[in-house]
């Protein structure tokens, strides 16, 4: 006999549309029991999961949630032993990601946010962090290298767990950190109480129940803004939405390589998106133009790991990178790129010396403009043009290699399990390859 959904309360009727599962139900009740506010929003099933939608007619600049801070799940305001930033050598995702995983040995444990976190099973599909070595092997050398990078932080983070917090009693599996772990990745916003002024920025981590239902669009200029004060947590509209309406915050204009190694999914028509070509400009370069890129901050590829902390108020969005990156999107290479190989033609002996390389870096310091430049040096930029195809066409036949590598997986019985993380690869490769010849076709 089918399980018999409870009854809604009346007031959690107004908050929750049909075809959500009971388990989001009780998160509501939760929230609402203890002080949150909400307006005008609801709890939705959505083609690609869950999120909020308008339930009248909003207006623009409208507060339609408030989430108390009693209800945030942060090392400053849970009780955790050992846990604190300020009093331990403590790493915050390590720790956070300690807590949500021994929740699930507390005999008394049923929290109502910890049961709507993704299942380990989604996120081994969905990060590629979790991705074999031979779905990693076919993806973007800047996915693969993002991701071993995480797989090492993880490893770490672990190790600091066991030693800090399960020989003081704490219970987890390693399954369990690694599932906490990748829920705390994708699910934390930036939080600093006045107490945490010395922590790194990239260590002020909050999961804030039903926020994180809000999802993610590019348009910082339209989503919704997400601001702190001493009291909770607000999310204020930046534009009027119709009933029915997804609502969304920001997370940052990131492009789609970031999104899905950092939080498991791509846009399909994310207006930030570009494409990493380190890998690729960087052999045209060589050691000598580097070091003079890496004094100038043009140089491209020095990767250290990113730990990218959420936060919708554009004031307040925090992500701690490496270097910057060279780029193509639809429209353009980036000006890092064309600086980068402005400098690749000027021949090593003529590097740091003579009227060229002189006008390069009075180009560089904004004391000449780029057209001058680029008319007084057209020989120069011929040739940039030619290196900037041989890198284009270099990356079109890398993909071109790859794709198949990956729909031959597809058919392979033993990737059966790795069905849904080859498609994600797959299907960024297709978004790359759709950005190239939009480049094309925009710069012929």
């Amino acid at each position: 006999m089918p399980k018999r959904r409870r009854p809604l309360s009346s007031h959690c009727q107004d908050f929750l549309a049909d075809g959500v599962p009971e388990v989001h139900q009780r998160l509501l009740e939760h929230v609402l029991a203890n002080n949150a506010k909400l307006s005008k929003v609801r709890i939705a099933k959505l083609p690609y999961g869950i999120g909020i939608v308008a339930s009248e007619q909003v207006k623009k600049n409208e507060e339609i949630t408030f989430i108390p801070k009693s209800l945030l799940i942060n090392l400053h305001d849970i009780q955790f032993p050992n846990s604190s930033p300020i009093d331990h050598p403590t790493k915050v995702h390590s720790s956070l990601a300690a807590y949500i995983a021994s929740q699930l040995h507390e005999s008394d444990n049923d929290d109502p946010f910890i049961s709507i976190l993704p299942s380990f099973s989604s996120f081994k599909s969905s990060m590629p962090l979790f991705w074999s070595d031979e779905v990693l092997n076919n993806c973007s050398p800047w996915v693969r290298s993002f991701a071993i990078k995480q797989q090492g932080k993880l490893k770490d983070d672990y190790a600091h767990a066991v030693k800090m917090h399960c020989e003081r009693g704490v219970e987890f599996s390693k399954e369990e950190y690694d599932w906490a772990w990748a829920a705390v990745n994708t699910r934390t916003i930036y939080y600093r109480p006045k107490k945490w002024y010395k922590v790194p920025a990239e260590d002020c981590m909050t999961l804030c129940p039903f926020i994180d239902y809000y999802n993610h669009d590019t348009k910082g200029d339209e989503s919704c803004t997400v601001s702190f004060s001493a009291d909770g947590l607000r999310v204020t509209t930046q534009k009027a939405y119709d009933i029915g309406e997804e609502i969304f915050v920001t997370y940052g204009e990131y492009n789609n390589d970031h999104l899905l190694v950092e939080y498991g999914f791509t846009l399909p028509n994310n207006r930030a998106d570009n494409f990493n070509i380190d890998h690729w400009v960087l052999p045209k370069l060589s050691s000598r133009h580097e070091k003079i890129l890496k004094e100038i901050s043009f140089h491209g590829y020095a990767f250290t790991f990113s730990q990218t902390v959420m936060y919708s108020g554009s004031d307040l969005m925090v992500s701690v990178d490496g270097d910057s990156e060279y780029l193509l999107d639809e429209n353009e290479v980036c000006y890092r790129t064309m600086m980068a190989l402005r400098l690749a033609v000027i021949s090593e002996n003529m590097l740091e010396k003579g009227k060229r390389y002189k006008d390069f870096m009075k180009l560089v310091e904004g004391e000449m403009e780029e057209d001058d430049y680029v008319k007084l040096y057209a020989g120069d930029e011929k040739k940039v043009g030619e290196i900037l195809e041989d890198i284009i066409k270099t990356v079109e036949e890398f993909a071109e290699e790859k794709m198949p590598s990956l729909r031959r997986m597809l058919e392979e019985k033993e990737s059966f399990d790795q069905k849904d993380s080859i498609e994600s690869a797959i299907e960024r490769w297709r978004q790359c390859i759709d950005m190239i010849t939009k480049y094309r076709a925009k710069n012929e």
